[in-house]
């Protein structure tokens, strides 16, 4: 006959170790919460229940909660992995975790967004006070927005090494490139970088930025579209040392720059029979509401 919930709930109270190496893996929550008042009950046995990921979140709660187990660390970072730990818990912890395994958590796709977004938060708070040598480990490993504030930091070997780092997307480092904030230093970091100045949106950014040495813009111009050469002409918020640049490029692509601007100025907006028949609706009806 099969142990009813109730009836092993009760064994599991009074349970040898032996037997606890059973109980631990048992699938009620019910039965698992009564194996917390087994005074056999150890870290050992406590670490597979918090990797457990089918428990209901009240039981890894009861475990956050109990000063024995959240004074072990393997246990506080099993808790802290666990996708079914109540979030407000796993911050709770989360506060009280080395750096690396914080960074290792931010990245975790098992996990709540908002949670490691939060967890993103933690480690760039710590960033300002981190040893350059820490630093430098930091941006082989990080992803996310940890990288974009270790790029942002400015050091030019830490920056080096994020843009080595295989979790850099190219939507994070264009960001870094447009952020008003970012310094000279560390746009022309970037602008150095073969790998990513191969990438057509990152060269495009650069070119925008007015920190980017000429030289390099100059090279970047050869490669865009006529399109996008056009575009950057019109731009009234191109840096000024660029703008001759492009011209001279738009030149040797047999365009007009200057018939660009005057193609611009001169440009009307004609009306068709519709949007005339519509706006006069419009008038009349102004008119007799302000009568």
């Amino acid at each position: 006959m099969i142990d009813t919930e109730e009836s092993r709930a009760a064994q599991a109270v009074r349970a040898s170790d032996e037997e606890l190496k059973l109980f631990v893996h048992d699938p009620s929550s019910k039965v698992i919460r009564a194996l917390f008042e087994n005074r056999n009950l150890t870290e050992e046995h406590i670490l597979i229940i918090a990797n457990r990921k089918n428990l209901s979140p009240e039981v890894l709660n009861t475990i956050v909660k109990d000063p024995r187990w959240t004074e072990s660390y393997p246990v506080r970072l099993a808790l802290a992995k666990n996708p079914k730990t109540p979030l407000f818990a796993a911050l709770s912890i989360a506060r009280f975790l080395r750096l690396f395994d914080l960074t290792d958590l931010a990245r975790n796709h098992l996990l709540p967004v908002i949670y490691r977004k939060k967890l993103e938060a933690i480690v760039i708070e710590k960033i300002p006070t981190l040893a350059l040598g820490v630093k430098k480990t930091l941006a082989k490993v990080a992803a996310g927005e940890i990288l974009i504030s270790l790029i942002k930091d400015g050091y030019p070997d830490v920056i080096k090494l994020c843009l080595e780092n295989p979790h850099l997307v190219e939507a994070h480092l264009y960001k870094v490139i447009s952020h008003k904030t970012t310094t000279p230093g560390t746009i022309r970091t970037i602008a150095e970088n073969r790998n990513w100045t191969c990438r057509y949106h990152i060269k495009f950014a650069l070119i925008r930025n007015e920190h980017t040495p000429l030289a390099r813009s100059t090279l970047f111009l050869t490669d865009l579209k006529i399109g996008d050469l056009r575009e950057l002409y019109r731009d009234p918020h191109l840096p000024p040392g660029v703008r001759p640049l492009v011209h001279r490029e738009l030149l040797d692509r047999g365009e007009d720059p200057e018939q660009l601007v005057s193609d611009e100025e001169e440009l009307v907006y004609e009306i068709d029979e519709n949007d005339e028949a519509y706006l006069g609706e419009f008038t009349e009806q102004e008119d007799q509401e302000n009568t």
